[in-house]
């Protein structure tokens, strides 16, 4: 009876067509923001994500923000130098096991002067040393226009096109890096063996260029540190100078020693004990350094970072590692502060103009009701009691709004849906960046809908609360000689 008293007060009333036209506009105007917000958000993190920060990194526990950029010290002057990974063979392992975790890779973070190799067309850069194959598994988005990604244990450099077109280099080609540590210098070389571009283009990843990783600890003064599960010495071979070894003095160990006019050893010999092929992965095994100062992680597709991210925090607490996660917003760091600033503008001048027509909303919602008081004060004198009347008010006000809200999201979702069918090319590098791709594309999510049921629900016990409170504190007989 309510619901059928309550149906039959709106349909009778000519304000209600206004106020749910009204409404269904707002929620019509707020759908679309929301989709554009979305839009702008994940076109950023997915180009983001598939191009330079992998989906989370892990980094060594830290007092100051760190980010793959390092803390952005100047190329000149002193040159800090970051934290490694410990213990690094750990971590990867453990990391790597995750059923959630698709691909890992190391990176080591610099600042450097890079200039071709006659010292023409010199320009700041970051230096990222990474291991070309195992980089390029891990960022989808980027592609290799010419030559090839340098392999492991080789010296080389990948630049984008744009930065190959700024320093006037193509592959094959030498280019140099220079860091000034105090009053040295250290310059390092490396040759261009790969030119490659990424599916949308941003100025960031121009500001960095992909080097092999021996030559960025070499041009950064880092000391390696290599793995050393992969010596394998006896325990007798392990205290030679020991008190109980059969040597008295060190000068003994040499006593039976000879000169000799040649070589004792023939070459039948050593390919005897030896082949080329177990001295090139002997000497591979060794050298494999892991001096790393941050680890990039790519997750298989639809799995949810937070949840990965809150898991291997918990594993490294477990097993006490100074290391620590962050998302790809951190992993970016300043370099995109203008971007998510932009973006943020955009939004709070959208949420400016929807909040102003929500209040007129809820005004007309308010004067509503308060325009009935009378007719609350004649039902109250023929015995409807206040709860009675309250909940016939609040059901009303749900009809309205929730019939707005279910217009208005048909309305937006048809202006997406239009949007979307124009192909709307952008043509700035600023809109670019900022939508992440070069159409806009945009969708409404079911997310987004549940937000705007909520919304328009807060909107209906606002405009219900205070005016049937009023309402209700009126005498029926001063309501039905007109009291407002």
């Amino acid at each position: 009876m309510l619901l059928k008293l309550a149906l039959k007060s709106v349909v009778s009333r000519r304000s209600s067509a206004v106020i749910i036209l009204f409404i269904s506009f707002a929620v019509c105007l707020f759908c679309v923001a929301n989709s554009v917000f979305d839009s702008t958000e994940q076109g950023i993190q997915a180009n983001y994500i598939a191009s330079f920060t992998g989906d989370f990194i892990v980094l060594p526990q830290s007092k100051m923000q760190q980010s793959l950029f390092g803390d952005s010290t100047p190329v000149t002057g002193e040159l800090t130098v970051l934290s490694s990974i410990v213990p690094y063979e750990q971590i990867v392992q453990e990391i790597s096991d995750l059923p959630e975790v698709d691909c890992v890779t190391g990176q080591i973070s610099g600042a450097a002067m890079v200039e071709r190799y006659d010292g023409a067309n010199r320009s700041a850069s970051y230096v990222f040393g990474v291991e070309g194959e195992d980089y390029l598994k891990v960022m989808k988005s980027i592609k290799i226009l010419r030559g090839t990604p340098y392999a492991h244990g080789e010296r080389g450099a990948m630049l984008c096109s744009q930065v190959a077109q700024k320093l006037g280099v193509d592959v094959g080609e030498m280019i140099q890096f220079v860091v000034a540590d105090g009053p040295n210098y250290r310059i390092r070389a490396a040759t261009v063996s790969a030119i490659l571009e990424y599916d949308v283009y941003n100025e960031i990843f121009s500001t960095f260029i992909l080097v092999d990783p021996v030559t960025v600890r070499s041009l950064l003064g880092i000391n390696e540190v290599y793995s050393s599960s992969d010596y394998d010495i006896d325990e007798e071979n392990t205290n030679l100078l020991a008190e109980n070894n059969s040597f008295s003095d060190f000068d003994d160990l040499f006593a039976d020693a000879q000169d000799y006019d040649e070589a004792l050893i023939s070459e039948d010999r050593i390919e005897e004990h030896s082949s080329p092929e177990e001295d090139v992965s002997s000497n591979d095994e060794v050298m494999e350094s892991t001096t790393w100062n941050y680890l990039i992680v790519r997750l298989k597709e639809g799995e949810k970072a937070g949840r990965v991210m809150r898991k291997v925090s918990k594993i490294f607490k477990k097993n006490g590692w100074p290391v620590r996660v962050a998302n790809w917003r951190r992993a970016a760091g300043s370099t995109a502060i203008y971007l998510i600033l932009l973006r943020n503008i955009f939004n709070i001048g959208i949420i400016i103009v929807l909040s102003a027509g929500f209040i007129i909303v809820n005004n007309s919602l308010v004067i509503n009701i308060l325009d009935r008081t009378r007719e609350i004060g004649t039902l109250r004198a023929i015995g409807a009691k206040k709860r009675f009347i309250s909940l016939q008010c609040m059901t009303e006000n749900l009809i309205l709004t929730l019939t707005s809200g279910v217009l208005g999201i048909i309305a937006g979702k048809i202006c997406v849906h239009f949007i979307n069918k124009a192909h709307i090319v952008l043509t700035n590098s600023l809109l670019v960046q900022l939508f992440g791709s070069e159409a806009i594309f945009v969708h409404v999510t079911v997310f987004n809908v549940i937000k705007l049921f909520i919304l328009v629900i807060a909107l209906a016990l606002l405009g219900w609360i205070y005016p049937v409170m009023n309402a209700l504190k009126v005498s029926p007989v001063d309501a039905i000689q007109g009291a407002k």
